[in-house]
C-alpha cells in the first residue's frame, strides 16, 4: 500500500507545473539560534527548504501553509495556526502533517493503536475526506528556537511512516531481519 502511495506522491510531485524556483525561501530565517514566538509563511518555507525538502505548493491549507516533499517522496504540510490574532499578525502555532489516502484496511482500532504507539504525534482519520493523517502540533508561546521547530519536523517525518506501519501492517515477516545480526544468535 505505501509503495503505491509513494509512487503516487512521486508522480504528483513530478507533474506539478510549477518549478522549485517558484518556491524559493530565505533560509537565513531558519537559523538554528533564531527564537520565534510566531511564524509566517516565509518562516515555514525557510524551515522546509533549509531541511532539504522541495516545496510543491504554498497556500493550499490557508494563507500560511506549505506543502513539500522529502527526498524520499514523502509529502507533508506545514500549517500555521492561531494566525492574525490580537497577539500577533503571524501564527502563534504550527502543525506538521503527513497524510495518507485511506482504504478498506483502515479501522478505528488501527487509528487508536497508532495513537497509543506514537504519542508524540496525533493520528486521525477523516472518513469523509478519505484521509489518514499524522500531526505534530507546536505552540510557540514563550518562544522557541528554529532548531527546535526543525527537530519537530524531522520527528514528525520519521513518525509518519511508522504510524502507517501500525495502520497498514506489513505481511512480510522478514521486514526487520536486517536489525538482527546472525552472529548474535550464536
Amino acid at each position: 500500500m505505501r509503495t503505491f502511495l509513494a509512487a503516487a506522491a512521486f508522480a504528483a510531485a513530478v507533474s506539478m507545473t510549477a518549478s522549485a524556483e517558484d518556491f524559493s525561501a530565505d533560509t537565513s530565517l531558519a537559523d538554528d539560534d533564531r527564537v520565534v514566538r510566531s511564524v509566517s509563511l516565509e518562516d515555514l518555507k525557510a524551515i522546509a527548504v533549509s531541511e532539504g525538502h522541495t516545496i510543491t505548493e504554498v497556500g493550499g491549507e490557508g494563507d500560511v501553509s506549505v506543502r513539500a516533499t522529502t527526498a524520499d517522496g514523502l509529502i507533508f504540510h506545514l500549517i500555521g495556526t492561531a494566525c492574525n490574532s490580537e497577539y500577533s499578525d503571524d501564527c502563534l502555532g504550527m502543525m506538521v502533517q503527513v497524510r495518507y489516502d485511506d482504504d478498506d484496511e483502515v479501522t478505528d482500532e488501527a487509528i487508536n493503536n497508532a495513537n497509543l504507539s506514537y504519542a508524540a504525534v496525533s493520528t486521525w482519520w477523516d472518513k469523509d475526506g478519505d484521509t489518514v493523517g499524522v500531526t505534530r502540533y507546536l505552540i510557540l508561546d514563550g518562544g522557541q528556537r528554529m532548531e527546535n521547530l526543525k527537530i519537530n519536523l524531522q520527528n514528525a517525518l520519521a513518525l509518519g511512516p511508522l504510524v502507517a506501519d501500525v495502520i497498514w501492517p506489513s505481511d512480510d515477516e522478514d521486514l526487520y531481519d536486517w536489525l538482527y545480526d546472525e552472529e548474535d544468535d550464536e
